[in-house]
């Protein structure tokens, strides 16, 4: 006696039947086992029997299961023959059409990934073969830059600054920027200034030169300037609210950010010069190059230049300047931007030393 295999199923046929299957056979098999065969379809089938063709034809009633009927299982006869043959109900995903259909549109969308990618890879980089670099603190080297000063062009502008490195290794590194006028603008520009992915010195020197050129600020001072550039130049905002912000400030970050919000509420001039205004400035430069050679000799071991610079040695800098009215005594002011270059000592990846390989962590994947 066969099992109940096919107990509360309705099963339905989507057209003319194989050659290996008979309407006698539908008619017999199925009510033997307790299910139902319905020859007109209805609510209460629940397994639409079709073959391959009928499938890719989008017959009429397979059309209308794939648009309207999401739980009818769409399956091959085989389905029904084997589990007959085996005398249990096998599952249903290895004969599904369904399955099927899935990975047809798969292997759509990676032909259109691959093909995207090519086209990206005509006037950029194909990222199909390159991902987004990470530093071993995981900051994402895609950063944007915008410009909402209508005077020096359209309202909107925005660069996408991109540091790549290879999938493959060992990895290699190439620079990009997308430069669009307004958003979604269809015609964005792109600036390849490599005619090959290279290593990742050259690659980081050329997005920290095109980071300095855009924002007049250097990298390292990407917190600490934040804001108090000109609106003419373009401007960058740093992540917030505990995000990876990246390697190489200035100062510690609640340093550079309590230097930041200090100079916007005195509504400090935003222009940056390069010239020293003062005997105690120019000092206080002398001072933090020296600090900056001594960073620098141990930053490879030490990870960050403003390794130990805690509450106090910001309370230093920021009052490391001018006393009013030149008593011991007296409340010590900030220094002007514009009284020093000590915040714009030019920026190199070479001096960063951040060059992967140095930690295990230091590439992204």
């Amino acid at each position: 006696m066969p099992r109940q295999i096919f107990k509360n199923r309705v099963l339905a046929t989507a057209g003319p039947l194989p050659p290996s299957v008979t309407l006698d056979n539908l008619r017999t098999w199925i009510p033997l086992r307790k299910g139902r065969f319905a020859e007109a379809f209805n609510n209460e089938v629940t397994h639409l029997l079709c073959t391959h063709e009928q499938f890719k034809k989008r017959v009429p009633l397979v059309r209308q299961v794939l648009k309207d009927y999401k739980r009818v299982h769409i399956v091959h006869y085989d389905w029904l023959e084997f589990s007959t043959v085996a005398n249990k109900r096998l599952p249903e995903r290895e004969y599904s059409m369904r399955n099927i259909l899935a990975k047809e549109r798969a292997e759509k969308r990676e032909r259109n990934r691959q093909e995207n990618g090519r086209r990206e890879g005509e006037r950029g980089v194909n990222p199909t073969l390159f991902h987004i670099y990470q530093d071993r603190q995981f900051f994402s080297y895609q950063i944007d830059l915008t410009r909402n000063n209508s005077d020096d062009g359209e309202f909107g502008q925005r660069y996408t600054l991109t540091l790549w490195e290879s999938n493959a290794k060992p990895h290699l590194y190439w620079f990009t920027a997308k430069f669009m006028r307004r958003k979604g603008d269809p015609n964005a520009g792109y600036h390849r200034p490599s005619p090959c992915s290279g290593k990742w010195r050259h690659e980081m020197d050329l997005f920290l030169n095109f980071f300095r050129i855009k924002t007049g600020i250097d990298w390292q001072d990407r917190v600490l300037l934040a804001g108090t550039t000109p609106l003419s130049a373009f401007q960058y905002s740093p992540p917030t609210n505990g995000k990876p912000i990246g390697r190489r400030l200035r100062f510690s970050y609640d340093c550079c950010v309590e230097l930041n919000l200090e100079w916007k509420q005195q509504n400090l001039p935003q222009e940056i010069s390069h010239k020293n205004g003062s005997g105690e400035a120019e000092e206080a430069v002398q001072s933090t190059e020296h600090f900056n050679r001594e960073s620098a000799g141990h930053d490879i071991h030490d990870g960050d230049i403003a390794i130990g610079l805690g509450e106090d040695t910001c309370e230093d800098v920021t009052s490391g300047a001018r006393p009013n009215g030149g008593s011991d005594d007296s409340i010590m002011e900030p220094l002007d931007p514009n009284d020093s270059c000590m915040w714009l000592q030019k920026d190199s990846a070479k001096a960063a030393g951040d060059e992967p390989g140095e930690s295990p962590m230091e590439t992204g994947s």
